[in-house]
């Protein structure tokens, strides 16, 4: 079980919450029926939120995997920058759950060259991005530090729209980078 919480699930875009859901608690990507469900249950409606987290929690998939998050009433956003790293750390586990299944695939008897190396370059590009997706954060945080004691609650919080666009767009970006080059490894699988 992933180690996020509620309070990190719902921090984010519509889009990133319904994938981190599935992530959190089936183990998996969104299938493209279950995320227009869920995309149609929690759009612009982020109060609805916590009881998607209930609702699939209960689900038959959910139940089966032993999986469960506890949703605190009232359930408060995390820090923004606290959940921006559970939500990295789950994505991050599961694409490097992917790569080892991937690896660990018995290869055909007329196999191409090992897949080894090519793993292993998956995971060194996997390590420099969360590299790079935690020195985003460490800047981001310095410009919140930076500012003076007194700035109004609009300037400093974390969590305004601009904020939540930088940070989605951080995710998606190493989200997209990764999924590239995962189609390209499978497509130099035998």
């Amino acid at each position: 079980m992933s180690g996020i919480s509620a309070a990190d699930l719902i921090v984010g875009t519509d889009h990133d919450f319904v994938v981190n859901l599935y992530l959190a608690l089936l183990g998996r990507w969104p299938d493209s029926a279950g995320y227009e469900h869920f995309m149609e249950r929690i759009r612009d409606r982020p109060a609805e939120r916590p009881g998607a987290i209930l609702y699939m929690a209960q689900s038959p998939e959910a139940v089966q995997r032993g999986r469960h998050i506890p949703v605190p009433d009232p359930l408060i956003a995390s820090e923004p920058m606290k959940a921006l790293a559970a939500q990295m750390d789950l994505r991050s586990a599961f694409l490097f759950r992917e790569m080892t299944e991937m690896a660990n695939r018995p290869a055909p008897a007329a196999a191409e060259p090992s897949i080894a190396p090519l793993v292993r370059e998956l995971r060194a590009e996997m390590a420099v991005l969360r590299r790079e997706m935690r020195e985003e954060l460490a800047a981001l945080a310095g410009k919140l530090a930076a500012l003076p004691v007194g700035a109004s609650a609009a300037v400093v919080s974390p969590i305004g729209a601009d904020g939540r666009e930088e940070w989605a767009d951080l995710l998606a970006l190493a989200e997209a980078r990764m999924e590239l080059r995962l189609r390209a490894l499978e497509r130099r699988l035998p």
